[in-house]
């Protein structure tokens, strides 16, 4: 089965310091999922990050953005935060998945296991 991914670019996924990084196909699948329920677009913060990157940010030594299985989002514009948080709360509360709550933004990971399937971009195969 093909999925076409609408609203993501890679781009926006990869560590602002170097460049690199790919993330899990199943984030980006889910995060697209996201996106067209909220109805409104959504920043990507932070996703993957370099080594150096995560300790100048302040990340955990094991973060999964230093495996492309997370992300940090936020909603553009004058959005409702309180909204925001509850449907980012609802989506991704599945079994070995992270949600945490910051001010401005919300963290969300996929298991680490699905560092092995990166998205290189456009339609997924699943």
């Amino acid at each position: 089965m093909k999925y076409d991914v609408k609203f993501f670019r890679t781009e926006e996924f990869q560590c602002p310091c170097c460049g690199q990084g790919q993330t899990a196909r199943l984030l980006v699948i889910w995060l697209d999922l996201f996106r067209a329920a909220w109805g409104c677009p959504v920043r990507i913060n932070s996703g993957f990050r370099c080594e150096k990157h995560n300790v100048e940010v302040g990340g955990a030594a094991r973060s999964r953005h230093l495996l492309g299985c997370a992300a940090d989002i936020a909603p553009l514009g004058n959005a409702d935060m309180r909204s925001f948080r509850a449907l980012t709360r609802r989506m991704f509360i599945l079994p070995g998945w992270e949600v945490k709550e910051y001010p401005t933004f919300m963290h969300v990971a996929v298991p680490r296991d699905e560092a092995g399937r990166k998205w290189g971009g456009g339609a997924v195969m699943i």
